[in-house]
């Protein structure tokens, strides 16, 4: 047999060997980790044998393990220029300004400005000259289309040049004008493979609280996994211990979400435009990952320090996570949501990441 023909035959052997193992690459979960010691301060030398990740309750084999600590990220900004930023647009621009010259320079970044509807002021872009100008041309005014803002940065954000993305959200109100509900807010949400991060704003005069202001659900133990710790005392999707229907291993049927507002009144309304719900943003951070914060209601004193001591937190977070990646012992596209629970092996260590996913 001549060499052309063992050549040519060696490669059609290759082909369906090669079209295997990409299937299998994209089958692949992907999870970023955000592992804190006892007193908050980010752990940065671990290995993947340090850490546990579980899906439905099964462990299972990390594939794939990276620090980020230099891999750039697409970013998306999406700041509330709503009238009731009037007074504070300036320090909350100001605080961005500086935010997008502290992160990593290649980072791919978009501005989503919302009242009313939701607006992209700037496309993807690492310039920031440009991004700088975009901040400086903001104006206030009109309502508050929180969740259409979120899910548009959602959509918007799956064009990022960068496999890790995060999504920004600055707002000092509840939803007023959205078309969408908060549960079109939350799926994406937790259909998505991002980091969101909240920054509420209370109203003027108020004293800061750490995190979740005002009434909330009782706090209870699930009778199911008394070994997890406290959870919300309500069905909510993906909070560990507590049944909901459509979950873990089930399709995606009809669910229970909290009975947060479904949707705003048009242009104002009986919502407090000036009240933040913590609530909320807790939820939109904690599905995916990240985290919220509140800042008091005379955040724009001492030249906006508060803020921008948040902000630089979110730029050292997005340097000192983790990246992990197994295969599911499933079709990743089974249409199911699937439980995912990542643990350090050390105790004292905290890890955050996005309980779930839709195999969709």
């Amino acid at each position: 047999m001549s060499r052309f023909r063992l050549v040519f035959l060696a490669c059609l052997l290759a082909v369906p060997v090669l079209a295997a193992q990409l299937k299998v690459d994209v089958a692949l979960v992907n999870v970023v980790a955000t592992v804190t010691d006892d007193k908050g301060r980010y752990v940065s030398d671990l290995s993947q044998d340090d850490l546990i990740i579980e899906e439905d309750g099964k462990p299972q084999t990390i594939s794939f393990f990276n620090q980020s600590n230099d891999l750039p990220v697409s970013v998306g900004l999406t700041l509330d220029t709503s009238g009731s930023m009037e007074r504070k647009i300036d320090t909350a621009t100001r605080a961005l300004d500086r935010f997008i010259r502290t992160i990593h320079r290649d980072d791919d970044i978009f501005l989503m400005l919302f009242s009313n509807v939701p607006l992209l002021a700037q496309d993807f872009t690492d310039d920031r000259d440009r991004l700088a100008r975009a901040l400086r041309s903001v104006r206030v005014g009109g309502g508050t289309a929180l969740y259409d803002a979120l899910r548009e940065s959602l959509h918007k954000i799956k064009r990022g040049r960068y496999e890790k993305r995060a999504i920004l959200l600055v707002t000092d109100g509840q939803d007023t004008s959205s078309e969408s509900s908060y549960d079109d807010a939350s799926i994406a949400v937790r259909e998505s493979e991002l980091l969101v991060y909240c920054l509420g704003i209370a109203p003027s005069g108020s004293s800061r609280i750490d995190s979740e202001p005002g009434p909330t659900p009782p706090i209870t133990r699930s009778p199911r996994d008394p070994g997890r710790g406290p959870s919300i005392g309500f069905p909510i999707p993906g909070i560990p211990g507590i049944p909901f229907p459509g979950g873990p291993g089930t399709t995606r049927g009809p669910r229970r979400f909290p009975q947060f507002p479904q949707r705003g009144p048009r242009n104002g309304g009986s919502a407090d435009a000036d009240t933040v719900d913590m609530t909320v943003l807790n939820r939109f951070a904690d599905d995916s990952g990240g985290k919220a914060w509140l800042l008091s209601g005379d955040w724009t004193l001492n030249r906006g320090a508060e803020i921008q001591g948040v902000l630089d937190e979110i730029a050292a977070e997005l340097r000192n996570q983790y990246s992990l990646g197994y295969y599911p012992p499933h079709d990743l596209k089974d249409g199911k949501w699937h439980r995912i629970l990542v643990r350090a092996k050390n105790p004292k260590y905290h890890v955050r990441a996005r309980k779930e996913y839709f195999g969709g």
